[in-house]
């Protein structure tokens, strides 16, 4: 554990608060509240690979909490955390992945897809109109002749 500094500490009365007990804390619960969630073991599969928090009051400037993943990390689900002091450049961390699709293969399958759907809506209206129009014919209408009666 690094050495801690008296700007390290913040007093508040006769109480001495240690930053980092505070960011202990305070990444306790941004992890708790993401780990309850039941999509969290889902979303680096997603392409989310960043959770950003901000802690600031008006007395207190804690800095910056970064939950990010990492394939390599150990014990930890594949997830881990850093803190950014105030003023320091955040850094998310990529998708280092082989197997990333590629963005613009991803939009032309996806148009092609949309087109194919409408393109067969389209023809299925096209068919049932075509239906409706020749069940609509007069002659179709005409009544029985006596005879058959």
């Amino acid at each position: 554990m690094p050495q801690l500094q008296w700007e390290d500490t913040i007093e508040e009365g006769h109480n001495k608060i240690n930053k980092e007990q505070m960011r202990l804390s305070a990444s306790y619960h941004m992890k708790y509240g993401l780990y309850k969630k039941p999509e969290f073991k889902f979303f680096h599969s997603l392409g989310i690979f960043n959770f950003f928090q901000g802690f600031k009051s008006d007395d207190l400037d804690l800095g910056v909490y970064h939950l990010y993943w990492d394939k390599n990390a150990d014990n930890t689900g594949g997830w881990r955390e850093r803190w950014y002091d105030p003023g320091q450049k955040l850094e998310p961390v990529g998708w280092d992945s082989p197997y990333r699709p590629d963005p613009e293969k991803l939009m032309k399958w996806w148009i092609e897809a949309q087109a194919n759907i409408t393109a067969k809506a389209f023809i299925k209206q096209k068919q049932e109109q075509e239906q409706s129009s020749v069940e609509n014919e007069p002659w179709n209408h005409l009544p029985k002749p006596q005879w058959e009666n």
